[in-house]
């Protein structure tokens, strides 16, 4: 069960959402709705949404369920002041625990994460220098797939302001082939083992694969980015063994099949329960909360409208509690988008990349890391004024 604060910008968001799931807007009057507080309780089974729906009604909210055939919803609204009123309760009442947990969440500052060598702060947005050691990623496949290549732009990327350098060795991108394990391994090992001695930034591998993870960590890699979210247990009992930290991202099926029909009942809350509970098997295996960092998958299995809607809703995805990482650069859903003719996708991709560190995003992984790094350097200065 997660709780996942709501955000409405109109009244006619909230009672659009509202409909598909027959529940009928609590309040009247359009203003007075937008002053109060909303939440979705998810991954509930009918016992317990019936004791979610008795516990917001004791605290002096409303509850209606939203049910459906692959999950069970509970929509709360409280008034605005209600919550911080009876926040003395905590303690008490463990439904108002995760209320105001939740809330908490949406602004929080992420602490430090540490790693066996390195550590990354979260104070500014930090960026992720995207480095394909592969011959046919969708953007820059081939560019960097000799060694040399692949070293001296990891190193011009930490150079441009780039915090880690992620290394990959197989394309996810829709519909690719997978790669033997020999050869994802033999692409990705000699690189991060040179830029483990040329860079003080922390490396991460880009792999699915427990076997490459392995071997790229005995090379230099400090973490592990896996796009299947850790679905192996195998990849799970490594990030716990060699306390390195690891990005869960998520993808509907895998690259060959998960652009033939996304569907998603609630982008944003489908993509919630998933994360969550990839981090509870993650945690049941021995990873560190504090080593987790979660990822929505821009693009992986999503239409146009999906990802759009992620980035605009994307602060909702803090209640996990967890750092929170966002990779939209030079994507096909971008060129859709502002119908851009060159292959770097820049100026769409940069617009995303703002929308995100505005909305939450801890990391944001990119290719371009200079032009990037100019203008969430303006966004952080906007955050924090």
């Amino acid at each position: 069960m997660i709780v996942r604060s709501r955000l409405y910008e109109t009244y006619m968001e909230a009672a659009k959402e509202w409909r598909k799931f027959d529940v009928v807007p609590p309040v009247e009057n359009e203003e007075g709705l937008l002053e109060n507080r909303f939440f979705f309780v998810e991954g509930l089974s009918e016992d317990a949404a019936a004791g979610i729906a008795f516990q917001a009604e004791e605290l002096g909210g409303w509850a209606g369920a939203c049910h459906s055939e692959r999950t069970r919803r509970m929509l709360l609204v409280f008034e605005g002041g209600l919550l911080s009123s009876a926040a003395c309760a905590i303690g008490k009442n463990a439904l108002l625990e995760l209320l105001v947990a939740s809330s908490r969440n949406l602004r929080s500052i992420q602490p430090a994460m540490r790693m066996p060598r390195k550590r990354l702060s979260f104070s500014r947005t930090l960026l992720m220098g995207i480095l394909n050691v592969t011959p046919d990623s969708f953007s820059d496949g081939g560019t960097y797939f000799e060694r040399e290549a692949a070293v001296k732009r990891g190193v011009q990327m930490v150079d441009e302001g780039a915090s880690v350098i992620d290394v990959g060795g197989e394309s996810t991108r829709p519909y690719a082939r997978p790669v033997d394990v020999q050869e994802e391994v033999r692409r990705v090992v000699p690189v991060i083992k040179e830029l483990s001695s040329s860079i003080s930034v922390p490396i991460s591998v880009d792999t699915r694969r427990a076997e490459v993870a392995e071997a790229a960590l005995g090379a230099g890699a400090d973490m592990i980015n896996d796009v299947s979210g850790l679905a192996d247990q195998n990849m799970r009992e490594l990030a716990a063994e060699r306390k390195v930290p690891v990005v869960i991202m998520h993808m509907l099926g895998d690259p060959t099949t998960m652009q033939d029909d996304p569907q998603y009942e609630d982008v944003v809350g489908d993509i919630g329960l998933m994360l969550q509970e990839r981090i509870e098997a993650a945690l049941a295996a021995g990873v560190k909360k504090d080593s987790i960092i979660v990822d929505p998958g821009i693009g992986f299995g999503k239409r146009v409208e999906h990802n759009l809607e992620i980035l605009r809703r994307l602060r909702e995805f803090r209640c996990l509690g967890q750092p929170l990482l966002v990779g939209a650069s030079r994507k096909a859903f971008v060129k859709k988008v502002v119908l851009a003719e060159d292959e770097r996708r820049l100026e769409g991709s940069l617009a995303a990349a703002c929308a995100a560190a505005m909305n939450g995003a801890n990391i944001i992984r990119v290719h371009d890391v200079r032009e990037t790094g100019r203008a969430l350097r303006m966004i952080d200065a906007i955050r924090t004024a």
